[in-house]
C-alpha cells in the first residue's frame, strides 16, 4: 500500500512539471510559441494560435499519459491509475470547466479536461507490464 501511494504522489508532482519540459522543449524550436508562452507566464492572457494551443493540449495529454506510466509502474497497482485519473479529471475539470472558463477557447478547455483521465488510464495501461499478479488466494494459504 505505501508504495501505492508513492506510485500515486510521484505520478501526481511530476505531471505538471512533464507538460512544462514538453513546452519549453518546443519553445526552443519554435521563436513564435515562445513568445506565445511568455505573454501567457507574464500576463496570465492566453494568445496561442490554434496549431499552438492544439499542440498545448496534445502535450497536456502526454502529461497524463506518463503520469499514468509513473503511477503504475512505482506502485504496482493498476488501481493507482484509477485514482489519479479520478483525481487529474475533479481537477482539470474544475480548471477548464469552470474556473478558467472564459480564459482559454471552449475547445481547449474541453480537450484537456476531457482528455485528462483516458490519457492517465492509457499510460496506466501501458505500464501493466510491471504489475505483478497478486497471488491467488488458495496459493498464500499453501
Amino acid at each position: 500500500m505505501v508504495r501505492a501511494a508513492l506510485g500515486f504522489v510521484i505520478a501526481a508532482v511530476l505531471w505538471m512539471p512533464a507538460f512544462f519540459v514538453m513546452t519549453f522543449l518546443i519553445a526552443f524550436v519554435w521563436p513564435a510559441y515562445a513568445e506565445h508562452g511568455q505573454t501567457w507566464f507574464e500576463t496570465g492572457v492566453f494568445t496561442f494560435e490554434p496549431p499552438m494551443a492544439v499542440l498545448n493540449v496534445i502535450c497536456w495529454a502526454l502529461a497524463d499519459v506518463l503520469a499514468g506510466w509513473l503511477a503504475v509502474a512505482i506502485g504496482r497497482r493498476r488501481e493507482v491509475a484509477w485514482v489519479l485519473a479520478v483525481a487529474l479529471a475533479l481537477y482539470l475539470s474544475f480548471l477548464h470547466l469552470y474556473w478558467n472558463w472564459p480564459d482559454f477557447p471552449w475547445w481547449y478547455n474541453l480537450g484537456v479536461a476531457l482528455s485528462a483521465a483516458p490519457a492517465v488510464l492509457l499510460g496506466g495501461k501501458w505500464a501493466g507490464r510491471f504489475v505483478r499478479p497478486a497471488p491467488a488466494a488458495s496459493a498464500a494459504r499453501a
